[in-house]
C-alpha cells in the first residue's frame, strides 16, 4: 500500500493518531468519532467518513519553512538527509503503523521533526508529545525537533531540541493498540451502523 499522501488516512494509523492512542492507552472512553477514524484506519469504513481539515496560514507557513529548511539549510550542512521518510512496524491484529518524517538520517536512524510556530520550543515539544514518541515507537534511534519562528526568509529563527524516548509514554501507546485490536469486533459493528444509516437517509431522500 501507498503511503505517501499524508491527506489519505485509510488504512493505517499514523503520527496525526498518536495522542488517540496514547490517551486510549490511559483509559480514554472511546465516542463515536473516535470508531469511525479506527474503522477507516482498518479500511471498514472509507475515508470520506473522517471530518476534513480545512488549509489554514500556519500549515501553508509550516510547508514553507520545510522547503526553506531542506533547500537552503541542509543542503550544504546535512545533504545526506532524506527529506520525507516513512517509518513503518508491523503489528498483527491492526492497521499499518506508520509515521511521515519531515527528514531522516538513516546512517543514525535519526527522525528530523519541523515545527513553524510562534510558541516556545518546550511548549511545541508537549504539545506534540505524542506524534514525537510514536516516532520512537516505530522505531527511530533519535528524534529531533527542528522549530522555525519569525518571517520567512529574511527573518526566520530555528532552535533545536532533541526529544527523549519516555518509556512511560512507549507503553501507554503499547497498552492502546492493545485495547484497539480487542475492539475490533465494536469497530466493525459501529462502521456497518454507519453505512446503514447513511444507505437508509439516502433511500428516504429518494
Amino acid at each position: 500500500m501507498d503511503f505517501s499522501n499524508v491527506q489519505d488516512r485509510s488504512g493505517y494509523l499514523g503520527g496525526t493518531d498518536a495522542a488517540l492512542v496514547g490517551r486510549i492507552g490511559g483509559g480514554l472512553r472511546i465516542n463515536l468519532e473516535h470508531y469511525i477514524r479506527l474503522a477507516v484506519a482498518y479500511g471498514g469504513l472509507p475515508r470520506r467518513y473522517l471530518r476534513g481539515v480545512p488549509k489554514t496560514e500556519a500549515m501553508e507557513a509550516g510547508h514553507r519553512f520545510e522547503d526553506y529548511f531542506f533547500d537552503v539549510i541542509t543542503a550544504d550542512w546535512a545533504p545526506h538527509i532524506q527529506r520525507q521518510h516513512i517509518l513503518r512496524r508491523p503489528m498483527e491484529g491492526l492497521p499499518a503503523l506508520i509515521a511521515h518524517a519531515d527528514g531522516y538520517d538513516a546512517t543514525r536512524g535519526l527522525v528530523l521533526e519541523l515545527k513553524f510556530s510562534r510558541y516556545h520550543t518546550a511548549d511545541i515539544a508537549e504539545r506534540y508529545r505524542w506524534q514525537l514518541q510514536w516516532y520512537y515507537f516505530l522505531g527511530a534511534e533519535r528524534v529531533r525537533l527542528i522549530h522555525g519562528s519569525g518571517t520567512l526568509p529574511e527573518d526566520v529563527r530555528i532552535a533545536f531540541r532533541t526529544v527523549e524516548k519516555d518509556p512511560e509514554a512507549q507503553a501507554q501507546l503499547l497498552r492502546g493498540l492493545c485495547r484497539i485490536k480487542e475492539m475490533r469486533p465494536r469497530i466493525r459493528e459501529v462502521a456497518e451502523m454507519v453505512e446503514l444509516k447513511d444507505d437508509n437517509d439516502e433511500s428516504q431522500g429518494n
